[in-house]
């Protein structure tokens, strides 16, 4: 058993009961890396005899954790420290990937794996309403979240009308801030497809997945105050981080 167990110390004169203390030290070691993603904890029984406590007890802190997304229960395996799922709400909102990240008081980061120009394939054509043999600049990233991959996003632009963003550093850069300051373009309103789907062995390779787990396949079509379809991207988001949360109000 982990030195970390032994460093609990609870408090049974104060009002919080004890299954909330020991679910809040599992938390702050959980936060912290203590627990790392994907550890097991050891069995109820052992935590019971070491805390001096009885089953009931460590059995509701645990509780507490599988219902908040920090723990997972697998069946005639044990209890393992798993991630709370990532909830945004981009399916209704227009917002940069690192703003929704950031609005979760995480750490965003992106891997660019291609940024190159070539001839629009007949989807992409049909979205963009562009003509036979026109080109488009073809961006394709990996988008983190404490520098776990979350999403991977292929993204296609009309190069007529941004050929310099070739030579843009798109690691570091917004995609719709670089097109409204640099570009005049201002992205105004979008279309969505949310779906699920299973991953290739290359997106599951990148996302650290395994191939026959879900992916949220968001299909979107952004467009200028014209009413111009100007960007096209195919997304696959990690089903087992992500969720996504939608506000409906009656009209």
């Amino acid at each position: 058993m982990k030195p970390i167990y032994h460093a609990i110390r609870l408090d049974r004169g104060c009002a919080t009961p004890l299954c909330h203390q020991i679910k809040d030290y599992l938390m702050q070691y959980i936060r912290s890396g203590e627990l790392p993603d994907g550890e097991m904890l050891p069995p109820e029984e052992e935590l019971c005899v070491l805390l001096n406590v009885s089953r009931p007890t460590v059995r509701q802190a645990l509780t507490d954790l599988v219902h908040e997304g920090y723990l997972n229960r697998v069946k005639f395996k044990g209890t393992f420290v798993t991630r709370p799922r990532l909830a945004g709400k981009f399916i209704q909102t227009i917002q940069t990937y690192d703003e929704e990240i950031q609005s979760m008081g995480l750490t965003p980061s992106t891997k660019v794996i291609s940024l190159i120009s070539q001839e629009a394939g007949d989807d992409v054509r049909r979205a963009l309403h562009l003509k036979e043999g026109e080109r488009v600049v073809f961006l394709e990233r990996l988008r983190c979240a404490q520098n776990q991959p979350v999403v991977y996003v292929k993204t296609y632009l009309p190069e007529k009308s941004c050929k310099g963003i070739l030579e843009e550093d798109m690691q570091n850069n917004s995609l719709y801030q670089l097109l409204e300051r640099k570009y005049a373009i201002d992205i105004s309103h979008l279309s969505r497809n949310v779906r699920a789907a299973l991953p290739d062995s290359y997106v599951a390779d990148l996302l650290k997945l395994p191939e026959t787990s879900a992916v949220l396949y968001v299909s979107t079509t952004s467009y200028t105050q014209d009413d111009v379809p100007f960007e096209y991207s195919l997304a696959s988001y990690r089903g087992d981080m992500y969720q996504m949360n939608v506000d409906l109000k009656k009209s």
